[in-house]
């Protein structure tokens, strides 16, 4: 989630994107387009940008999904069940440390420590030089998939169910240790 002194309106952030990500080099192209959301996909996922509108600042959001996700619902029904489509910043971590080869018992030890990657990147002078925080989160995130490379993007294709079946059970035994809340429905570790 990011803050801005400023409010945040489609264009501008159209075009910040389009500044920050290499979206071409991975053959995104936009897919929807709302007052407050972008939506790109490529041969492999899919990625939501969302305006977040409060009484004094907005927030940007991203979120990766496999390429069923739904445009406009975070939840949907998905071989029967009821699951999550859409991934935000604290479960790409996640998915980094599955990435990684974490155990989920460390990636729940590790889960409010910051990835090395991330850690490294925010100290970097690049990421202090950037000012716009919108477009330093973005930047991350082009670090993100110059470092994992096809790989992160592979996570969510749907021509991979083995790697997805892998991810979902990483899911599960996180979900576990850390405990789920009964009152939640779906529960997080129903993803799709």
């Amino acid at each position: 989630m990011m803050n801005s002194e400023m409010r945040l309106h489609i264009p501008a952030v159209t075009n910040l994107i389009a500044h920050s990500l290499p979206l071409q080099d991975w053959g995104f192209t936009e897919s929807a387009k709302t007052d407050s959301t972008i939506i790109y996909n490529s041969q492999w996922c899919r990625i939501k940008f969302v305006i977040e509108k409060d009484i004094t600042e907005d927030h940007l959001h991203i979120y990766y999904g496999r390429l069923h996700a739904s445009d406009n619902e975070q939840i949907m029904e998905w071989n029967g069940r009821k699951c999550y489509c859409w991934y935000h910043h604290a479960d790409i971590k996640i998915a980094l440390e599955f990435l990684d080869g974490v155990s989920p018992q460390n990636a729940y030890k590790w889960r409010r420590q910051p990835l090395p990657l991330f850690e490294s990147y925010f100290n970097s002078e690049f990421a202090k030089s950037i000012d716009n925080a919108e477009e330093r989160y973005l930047k991350l995130h082009a670090m993100i998939w110059e470092h994992y490379g096809t790989r992160f993007f592979e996570l969510f294709d749907l021509r991979r169910p083995d790697l997805w079946e892998k991810y979902t059970q990483f899911i599960k035994e996180f979900y576990k240790i850390k405990g789920l809340n009964p009152d939640v429905i779906p529960s997080r570790d129903q993803i799709c």
